[in-house]
This record gives C-alpha cells, sequence and structure tokens, in this order.
C-alpha cells in the first residue's frame, strides 16, 4: 500500500491549452479514491500524469514517499487498467495475466502461482484457456482487471473502466470491485463521469472543473453539504433543484422569500458565511426532501405535475411556485393522485443548501 501526493501540477498541451492548474492532491493509502467529472474536465489527464503516460510541465508527483515525476511508468510501481481493457487478443488469459511477470524474468513457478491465486480472486480460474474475443464484456474487465493485480502494484489506477458494460453488469462489477478493494486494501484511482459510480465506490471523491478541484470529501459531505452549485448538481440522481430567491433578515430570524413569493424559515440554516439582508442567493432542494403534510409546520404546494413511476420510487416532475422542480415519493404517498393534480406538501429545510446567486458558492 502507499500514498500519493500530487504537488502544485501543470499540464498543457500544445503549449496553449491548460488542462491542468496548478492541482494539488493527497491520496492516503489503502484509500479508494474517485476522481468524478463531466467529459474534458481532467480527470483522466490527471491519472495518466500520475501514471506517467503523460509529462507534466510543474509541479510534483510522489508515490510511496518517492519523487516519481520524471520516471518511466514502469519505475512508478503502478498498475492501470484502461477503459478499452488492452487486452492482447492473441493470448489467453492467462497469456494476458502473465505477460508483466514473464517481463520481469520471474520463474515459472512464481507465475503459475500468482495468476492462479488472482484469477479465483476475481472468479475467472475457469476462463484462463480462453482468448479475449471468446469472453463477455465482463468476463473481459476481470481479465484485466487481473492483468493488473498480477503485478502486486502499490498504486492500482483505473480509467473508466464500466462504462463499456450494460447496466446489469455495471451494477455487478461496482459490487466486485469494493469487494476487491475490501480484501486488498490497496490505493485505488478511479476515474469516471457517472456520480452513481463514485457514490457507491468511493471513500472520497475529488469532483473536477474546468482542469481544477471543485470539491474534494466523503460521498456523504459532497451529497448533504456541496460547496458549490456545480457540484450540486452533478452530485445526486435526480439533480439538486434550485429556486432563487432573496434572504430577509430580522435579528435570529432569517426568512428566505423567493421570487414567486414562497417563504421558507431558515433561521437555523448553519451559514458559512453570514449574508447581508437583501442577499441575492439560490436555495436547494434535494427530491427527497419533499413529503406529504404532517400537520406540523409550513406547507407548499406543487402544480402542473407529471408522475414518472419507477418501482419502488415515483418522480413527481411539477412546479413549486414558478419553478419547475423535480421530487421522489415512496409510491403509497402518491396513492390517487393524478398528472396535473396540484399536491400539497411539507419541506425538510433541515436538509436544504442555499448558494450565493453571483458566485454560487455554499453560503
Amino acid at each position: 500500500m502507499s500514498t500519493v501526493s500530487v504537488k502544485n501540477i501543470d499540464k498543457v498541451y500544445q503549449g496553449k491549452t491548460h488542462v491542468l492548474k496548478d492541482l494539488s492532491l493527497a491520496i492516503e493509502s489503502g484509500e479508494f479514491l474517485v476522481l468524478l467529472g463531466p467529459s474534458g474536465c481532467g480527470k483522466t489527464t490527471l491519472l495518466n500524469c500520475i501514471a506517467g503516460l503523460l509529462d507534466i510541465e510543474g509541479g510534483r508527483i510522489e508515490i510511496a514517499g518517492k519523487d516519481v515525476t520524471n520516471k518511466d511508468p514502469s519505475d512508478r510501481e503502478i498498475a492501470m487498467v484502461f477503459q478499452s481493457y488492452a487486452l492482447y487478443p492473441t493470448k489467453t488469459v492467462y497469456g494476458n495475466m502473465a505477460f508483466c511477470l514473464r517481463m520481469k524474468k520471474k520463474p515459472k513457478s512464481f507465475i503459475d502461482k500468482k495468476v492462479q491465486e488472482t484469477a479465483e480472486l476475481l472468479q475467472i480460474s475457469e476462463l484462463l484457456h480462453r482468448k479475449p474475443a471468446t469472453l463477455s464484456g465482463g468476463q473481459r474487465q476481470r481479465a484485466a482487471i487481473g492483468r493488473a493485480l498480477v503485478r502486486d502494484a502499490a498504486v492500482c489506477l483505473f480509467d473508466e473502466p464500466l462504462s463499456n458494460l450494460d447496466a446489469k453488469l455495471r451494477t455487478e462489477m461496482r459490487i466486485e470491485l469494493k469487494k476487491l478493494h475490501n480484501k486488498l486494501k490497496s490505493t485505488f484511482i478511479y476515474v469516471t463521469h457517472d456520480q452513481v459510480e463514485a457514490m457507491t465506490l468511493a471513500t472520497r471523491i475529488a469532483v473536477m472543473d474546468g482542469g481544477q478541484f471543485s470539491q474534494i470529501s466523503t460521498p456523504d459531505e459532497l451529497y448533504e453539504h456541496p460547496a458549490n452549485m456545480f457540484v450540486a448538481r452533478f452530485i445526486g440522481s435526480p439533480a439538486m433543484n434550485f429556486v432563487a430567491g432573496t434572504l430577509r433578515l430580522d435579528g435570529a430570524k432569517s426568512i428566505l422569500v423567493t421570487q414567486e413569493g414562497l417563504e421558507f424559515d431558515v433561521s437555523h440554516y448553519p451559514f458559512v458565511v453570514r449574508p447581508s439582508n437583501g442577499h441575492q442567493v439560490v436555495l436547494g432542494l434535494r427530491p427527497e426532501s419533499f413529503h406529504r403534510p404532517t400537520g406540523k409546520g409550513a406547507t407548499y404546494q406543487l402544480t402542473n405535475g407529471i408522475l414518472e413511476p419507477l418501482g419502488a420510487t415515483v418522480l413527481y416532475y411539477c412546479q413549486l411556485g414558478g419553478t419547475d422542480v423535480v421530487v421522489s415519493f415512496n409510491p403509497s404517498d402518491l396513492q390517487g393522485v393524478k398528472t396535473d393534480q396540484a399536491l400539497e406538501v411539507s419541506i425538510d429545510l433541515d436538509a436544504l443548501s442555499i448558494f450565493d446567486a453571483a458566485t454560487e458558492l455554499r453560503l
């Protein structure tokens, strides 16, 4: 197991496109860190810099306390699993897994033992004699992971390894990867644009936007306390609802008034920065923060609703005041409710977020 440290690194393409901008990140030994963000945000570029597949224009990269900034990938004690699997088509699964050990001149007995142990761990022992063309997508991915693991590398890097799999297989492989990490206790760095993958796999998530980190934290912290509106939009499915408003402060009492005149008592909100009276803000409400009225507290009306049943939940696309919102309900809460029917709800104000309308930062 090893720590990974990225210190003030810069990556510039063709001398003009600044892809990574003064990035710093410390990854603890045994951590499962996910680099998350939209296409083009720099997450795969950062992974390739850590792997040594790309040179950097500035900064320093350390693995296990050693400076590897100018070292070749083979000298960095890393293993990498690619999106495309990158298996040798003419070799069997055994041949693919054994290849790097043969290049290191390891004894045949050592190679046999290591390949067999890793194959058993990944439950692909019966596939060792087969070639990649005869395998399913999930089997190829296991073989690619096995080829990485036999190296006993200090750090395992994954570049969107599940993106080529169907939805059911992605779910199964997520569970297998989580089990694998729990067994090996290795340091995993994993790139994805899928926030569900990130939330289910990571011990910490680094959300990237425009070559910089928007927030680095645990999945729960990112979901419950996003640092800005970009993170709030990106984390959660369906995404957080946003309602524009103005803060009215009267001593200890804080009331958020929306543009449609709806009022929310936010007196108990833990402001990071105390706003001024009349501050223009954006209220963030998660879809599951809405409930059928319990008889306590203020109620609000949802209008122009369209139902989308999903089995365990029902999504309700509607309007709160004049703002489009998505609400998640238990199916039993909507029995007898019809499309376009006005619906009275209460809102869990302890779970809301408030952002500055100008900077989009959390208040």
